[in-house]
């Protein structure tokens, strides 16, 4: 089979890739090509459908009004924005105990002398773009949250909980201490991650995430390829690569892949990469203890309550949130949830939501009229949705996040250094490979050990 030639593929039919090859374009590189496995576009984001012709989103979903790259691209896209629902009080379940409160405790959480204010200080020390680079990088990679919580003899320790198992689908003692402050660092500080109104939770997207990517990929056309999963890449140490994918052989000057670092491990490589890269797709990590679950109700009853549908528990699941479309109608409760604490079976999971959603809400809880539920460990192209390091992963292979191998360039939302793991920081890390791309086009130094 003679290989198909192009200028630059793009390896990853997310919002990175299609915000590279949206860039090239943009930038004169008409001969651009996008590869992606599934057979269809937006990655980590997913819309699945829900009864009244409305949608839950099972992947990214959340933008706040700091994550300027993702609203301005959403903007020039056509799509709108709405507010997360936030009025009223939130539900806290503590101990088994029911009350309600003003907001999501963030102010007392982090308040001066709290170990979050403590985490936002060290944080930062992190130089974006750099965490390898912090003065305490090598002492703080080498330990946990969970070390460093226990080391303090940090007891009140739930939001810190919440920001590891709920959002990264990973424990305190699975994750770096140092990537845990770069990833705060790169929000601008733990309120904007963990808040709402203003912060990382402050509006979503109408219509669903995912039409950030199906509308790139319209304008892009033909050049974009699905059921297209690459198998090999061949001499990308050489003047050009070779990309066999299902049904194609691809010859590409330049390539850009654009996956989770974990989820790179896929492909083959001949030659293998250079030691450093391979070392790091290999350790790189990825959330295996949380999933999004989501129960559909006619209305959002908790509303007439005087209810934000904002949770926060010290049981199972520990967060929700009102993700009812902009009418209001269907109501929709979304909830993080740890698989380990839940039954084996979807129609057991749904039973086990609406049962543990009763005692937050009430017995109309019990009266969903949908479940919908997403867990991206199932799916067969990306090992999670979210991936958190272990230690000693950015300390010693880091700076090989972000540096082009021969005719490879990197994207992805976990090689940025702002807003990293989230939507935002997809389309910063495509802005910037394609950036690269372009001044090696160029003969122009591009590369850099940063992240982008």
């Amino acid at each position: 089979m003679s290989a198909e030639r192009c200028d630059v593929a793009v390896i990853g039919g997310g919002i990175a890739g299609l915000t590279t090859a949206r860039e090239l374009v943009a930038g004169g590189v008409d001969s651009v090509l996008v590869l992606e496995a599934r057979d269809r576009v937006g990655g980590r984001t997913l819309n699945q459908p829900i009864p009244g012709g409305e949608i839950v989103e099972g992947g990214g979903e959340f933008v706040g009004p700091t994550q300027t790259a993702v609203v301005e691209l959403a903007r020039e896209l056509g799509l709108e924005t709405f507010p997360t629902y936030s009025e009223g009080d939130t539900v806290y379940y503590l101990g088994g105990v029911r009350s309600t409160g003003a907001d999501m405790g963030l102010s007392s959480a982090l308040g001066e002398g709290t170990p979050g204010s403590r985490l936002d200080e060290m944080a930062r020390e992190i130089p974006a773009g750099q965490p390898w680079t912090a003065p305490k990088a090598a002492e703080w990679d080498a330990i946990t949250v969970e070390d460093w919580l226990r080391e303090n003899s940090v007891t009140d320790r739930m939001l810190i909980d919440m920001a590891t198992t709920a959002t990264l689908g990973a424990t305190p003692a699975q994750i770096s201490l140092l990537w845990f402050l770069f990833y705060i660092r790169s929000a601008g500080g733990l309120h904007d991650l963990l808040a709402t109104r203003g912060g990382a939770q402050d509006s979503r997207i109408v219509g669903g995430s995912q039409l950030i990517s199906t509308r790139m990929a319209d304008a892009l056309g033909e050049r974009v390829r699905l059921s297209s999963p690459v198998r090999r890449i061949s001499g990308w140490d050489g003047d050009s690569a070779i990309i066999e994918c299902d049904g194609a052989t691809i010859e590409a000057a330049r390539l850009v892949i654009a996956m989770m670092p974990a989820d790179i491990k896929r492909i083959e490589f001949r030659p293998a990469l250079p030691e450093d890269r391979a070392a790091l797709n290999e350790r790189w990590g990825y959330s295996e203890v949380g999933f999004k679950a989501q129960a559909v109700y006619e209305t959002a009853f908790w509303r007439d309550d005087g209810l934000s549908g904002q949770v926060l528990s010290s049981e199972d699941p520990q967060i929700t949130f009102d993700n009812s479309p902009p009418s209001g109608t269907p109501g929709v409760i979304l909830a993080f949830v740890d698989p380990r604490t839940a039954p084996e079976t979807e129609s057991g999971r749904g039973d086990w939501l609406v049962e543990r959603l009763a005692r937050y809400f009430g017995d109309k809880a019990r009266e969903p009229i949908a479940y919908v539920e997403c867990d991206w460990a199932e799916d067969g192209w990306t090992a999670g949705c979210v991936s958190p390091c272990e230690p000693g992963v950015l300390t010693s292979l880091g700076a090989a996040l972000t540096e082009p191998c021969g005719r490879i360039h990197w994207a992805g939302t976990e090689t940025s250094a702002v807003w990293n793991g989230y939507m935002d920081g997809a389309v910063r890390s495509g802005r910037r490979a394609a950036a690269e791309v372009i001044a090696a086009r160029r003969n122009q130094p591009a590369t850099s050990a940063a992240l982008g």
